[in-house]
Order: structure tokens, then C-alpha cells, then sequence
């Protein structure tokens, strides 16, 4: 197949906005009855993991997750979100996805090159308020470094330690709820090591070990998240089944991560809801998922997840 031009890239992305905007926003989509996408404020799980043993790895659990968590105020070329943070981790998402740039020595929230109007603060703040609240949870944390560094008299990690140990608004939080490994030890915890804390899943180049590193040697990530036009999202699907069959066959001290999410030539609210008469990823996902097609379905990072795909996810660790 010849390669897309830039051109047809944005036709499509037109084609797409055209549809959502018919059809409603993320809010009311075309296909509203099957509860995939949207609408988190209908479902409320905010205490499944403390159901579970606590000798579980984090790896053997199936996890709902949010890709780009922090982009629900965001243009429509970079929303993938409907809820904010505190909704998805009341809804049961124990997966975020956390983009910080790191700007003027502190870590504003961005997806690209848009600024979400939040900063690592505010993240930290609503994490460490549900995790006071629901002690027997845990969240994991992709901490990734995203866009242009700009304007800093320090590393990344050094503004990082410095909301870990300094920070007035952070440094008490984190010293209580975040979770550190044994130096250079990139083994995946169990529950009973990290109920009530925050584990980062570090995306970002370090001295030091703040968590297992993300695509390192315990974790097995599938992103293959550039469509180049709306029509291509069954082949996007087929890279997901794939990882879920892989997850549920694999190694059980390995964290998969299966991302529905994808963007490029078409909106992710598109890509994850459907539009132009392409289903969504997230029916696909939750019609695969809820027929037990696997027992383990690894953490599962989605735009727009619906009430049904998380609660679907979520009652995989208790078949």
C-alpha cells in the first residue's frame, strides 16, 4: 500500500470532526446503548483491588486504564478523555497516563504541544485524595516526558525529586503514597506492597529507579497508535487482540499494556466512539471481552472509556 499523504491525513481528520460533530460530541455518540465510551460518571468501582489478595502481582491483574489521561479539556485533535481524573479513578481506571513537560523547573500537563490547563500538582493532589480515601487500591502512573524541555536550571529528575521532597503542596503526599523499588530492581509489586500508593511506570531517562521502566524488561507495551486514516482501524484492532492473546498466554511476572487508543489520520474520539461507519476500538474491545475470549486482559489503556469496557475489564480478576 503506498504511503498516505499529509494531504489525505487531513482530509480524513476533516471527514472524521465532520462526523463527531453530526452525530454529537464523545457525550452522544451514534452508538450509545452499548455503554463503551463516555460516560464514567455511570459506574462506580472506587474499591475492586482491595477484593484481592495481597500476594497478587500487579502483573497478573487486568487493569482499566485512561491513554493521554489528563486530555479531557483539550481541543478536539488532542481530547481522549470525557471525565476528569478524579470521575475515572471513582469509575475504577487504575491505569493513568500522565504527560509532563518539563518547562520553567516544575511539570506543566501536556498532550504534544498543547497544554492541558493542569500541572503534576494537581495530578498528585486528586491521586493521593482517592488513594487516602480507598487505602486498599493502587494506581499506577505512566510518568512520561512529553514535548520541548525549555527554559530549566535543572534535569528532569531533579524537578521530579524536588515534588518528591521539597515541593510544599506534593512532598508530603508523595513521601506517604509514592511507591520506590529496591535500587535497580525493575520487578513488577504485588498489591500487598503497594495498596495505597502511587507506582510509576517510568517513561523518562534517570539515575535512578522510580519504578519499573516502561517497554524494559518486565513489561510488554503494545502502542501502535498512528492511523492513517479512520478505515485503518481494523488493522488497529488486530495489533490489540493480538496483545490480549499474548497477555493472557504470557509470563506471569511481565505487565502488558494494550493501548485501544490511536490518532493520526483521524480525532481519537472517532477512533475510540466509531464514525463514518467504522466501529470503534472500545466495542471491539468490550464485545471481544465480554465473550471470555482471555482470563487475563493485562492493563488496558483507552480514549473515552465507557461504564461497560471498565467494568468489563475489571470482572476479569474475579472470573
Amino acid at each position: 500500500m503506498p504511503p498516505v499523504s499529509r494531504h489525505t491525513r487531513a482530509l480524513a481528520v476533516l471527514a472524521a470532526l465532520a462526523a463527531v460533530l453530526a452525530v454529537g460530541l464523545p457525550a452522544s455518540p451514534a452508538l450509545a446503548d452499548t455503554r463503551h465510551s463516555g460516560d464514567l460518571h455511570l459506574t462506580s468501582d472506587p474499591d475492586w483491588m482491595s477484593r484481592l489478595p495481597d500476594g497478587t502481582s500487579l502483573a497478573d491483574l487486568s487493569v482499566p486504564g485512561t491513554h493521554d489521561t489528563m486530555a479531557y479539556d483539550a481541543s478536539p485533535v488532542s481530547q481522549t478523555q470525557q471525565s476528569p481524573l478524579h470521575e475515572q479513578l471513582d469509575a475504577g481506571v487504575r491505569a493513568l497516563d500522565i504527560r509532563t513537560r518539563h518547562h520553567r523547573d516544575v511539570f506543566p500537563i501536556h498532550h504534544g504541544s498543547e497544554f492541558l490547563n493542569a500541572n503534576f500538582t494537581d495530578v498528585v493532589v486528586a491521586a493521593t485524595d482517592f488513594l487516602r480515601a480507598h487505602p486498599g487500591e493502587t494506581v499506577l502512573m505512566r510518568l512520561k516526558q512529553e514535548h520541548t524541555a525549555e527554559e530549566n536550571t535543572r534535569s528532569y529528575e531533579e524537578t521530579l525529586d524536588w515534588y518528591i521532597d521539597e515541593n510544599p503542596e506534593t512532598s508530603a503526599r508523595l513521601r506517604q503514597h509514592l511507591w520506590r523499588p529496591s535500587a535497580g530492581d525493575g520487578a513488577i509489586p504485588t498489591l500487598g506492597e503497594v495498596r495505597g500508593r502511587i507506582v510509576v511506570l517510568q517513561d523518562f531517562g534517570s539515575g535512578g529507579a522510580y519504578g519499573p521502566r516502561w517497554n524494559g524488561a518486565r513489561m510488554d507495551v503494545q502502542d501502535d497508535y498512528d492511523l492513517p486514516t479512520l478505515f485503518h482501524v481494523p488493522q488497529k484492532w488486530d495489533a490489540a487482540r493480538a496483545h490480549f492473546e499474548r497477555a493472557d498466554a504470557g509470563d506471569s511476572g511481565v505487565l502488558y499494556v494494550n493501548h485501544l487508543s490511536a490518532s493520526g489520520g483521524a480525532l481519537p474520539s472517532s477512533i475510540a466512539y466509531g464514525a463514518l461507519g467504522v466501529e470503534g476500538m472500545n466495542s471491539r474491545a468490550l464485545d471481544y471481552l465480554a465473550a471470555g475470549n482471555v482470563q487475563r486482559t493485562g492493563v488496558v489503556m483507552a480514549d473515552f472509556p465507557g461504564p461497560d469496557l471498565v467494568e468489563t475489564v475489571i470482572a476479569h480478576n474475579f472470573d
